[in-house]
């Protein structure tokens, strides 16, 4: 399905379920899926639109052809002579609402990264829970270069947490093009695999995840990683156990205790 191409009349974000995942893929193939005026608008109402779904409880984002996103749209988002500036920051703007919103989606995210991401596409796999990489995937920070700030789309954030700050130094200073083994050995990819391969490896490590507990189990655990991030010790472990206890009360946690129990009976 990655491979197929779709004009600009089909839409910017085609959305497939396979028993409980929900594929969401980059239809702009012919634009390399570069991030236009509309493109963080499609991509945030197919992300509000997957988590009022109650059958899906994880999420693998995608592009079609061969990549993944080209990051903002050259020619529209930018111009030689220009843009409108408030047109402009209305859908940069958009595209930043949908980052943040994988981040923060109650569901996890796991990126299926069939070729280069690139600026604003990098920072988009980047606020990805899991990303599984094609052995052609790459990330490259080419800012620089274009005479703009060496982050973008919280880059800057995100980056050193996962490869540490010397090396996200290294590679946003530099406009770095980091490749599918260099990204693994750097803790940004969790596995590279043929490209053939890569949706259905990231649809199997989502139905893992599935396997592994409820819908809203998940999601606590998702969010409680997130308050790790930036929250104290103190902070961190009171969050938890008001959550926990929470959890404890749910029918999700009632029916996998009696599960477990009665497999230890028989």
């Amino acid at each position: 399905m990655i491979d197929a191409i779709h004009d600009n009349d089909a839409p910017e974000i085609l959305i497939e379920r396979r028993d409980g995942v929900a594929i969401l893929l980059f239809n702009r193939p012919r634009a390399a899926n570069a991030q236009g005026f509309t493109f963080g608008g499609a991509l945030l109402s197919a992300l509000d639109e997957i988590e009022r779904d109650d059958s899906v409880s994880a999420i693998v984002i995608s592009g079609v052809g061969k990549v993944f996103c080209a990051g903002g749209k050259i020619g529209e988002i930018m111009k030689v002579d220009g843009v409108d500036m408030e047109e402009q920051l209305r859908a940069i703007r958009q595209t930043f609402r949908a980052v943040q919103r994988i981040r923060e989606h109650d569901l996890p995210v796991i990126c299926a990264l069939n070729g280069a991401a690139i600026g604003g596409g990098a920072a988009l796999a980047l606020a990805c829970d899991l990303v599984v990489a094609a052995e052609e995937g790459s990330y490259s920070f080419p800012f620089g270069r274009l005479g703009a700030a060496a982050a973008d789309m919280g880059c800057a954030y995100l980056l050193p947490r996962i490869v540490g700050t010397a090396r996200a130094k290294q590679i946003l200073l530099t406009g770095a093009t980091i490749n599918a083994h260099e990204g693994r050995a750097d803790g940004l990819f969790v596995d590279v695999v043929p490209r053939a391969e890569v949706l259905d490896t990231a649809v199997a490590l989502a139905r893992s995840i599935i396997a592994a507990g409820p819908r809203r189990a998940v999601a606590a655990t998702k969010q409680i990683l997130l308050r790790g991030e930036s929250a104290d010790y103190a902070t961190c472990t009171s969050y938890e156990l008001y959550l926990q206890c929470y959890m404890l009360s749910t029918d999700g946690h009632k029916e996998r205790l009696k599960g477990f129990l009665d497999s230890r009976k028989a």
